[in-house]
């Protein structure tokens, strides 16, 4: 799917909703795709040569924690876009 037609279905505010959605709980999509695609890493890795590859570096790290609540990161960019005269729609 390309960029516009992506954004003729949601808006660039949904998509940057999923986007913060996704750092702070993985992938969407099936259960353990990036399980697959490290241990598809992996092999390749290693056919290739490498010899000192571990798996569990390539895995990525789901279980951040966000450096802010989500209300105060919510707060700010309120803040941030009344300062640059945007509209802020409260979906409450």
């Amino acid at each position: 799917m390309t960029r516009e037609e992506m954004l003729s279905r949601m808006s660039s505010a949904e998509l940057t909703q999923w986007l913060a959605y996704e750092e702070v709980t993985g992938p969407l999509g099936a259960e353990r795709d990036d399980a697959l695609a490290a241990l598809n890493a992996f092999y390749i890795m290693r056919a290739l040569g490498a010899k000192k590859v571990k798996i569990d570096k390539l895995m990525p790290k789901w279980d951040r924690k966000p450096a802010q609540k989500w209300q105060d990161m919510k707060m700010i960019a309120q803040a941030l876009t009344k300062q640059f005269k945007g509209n802020v729609k409260t979906t409450e």
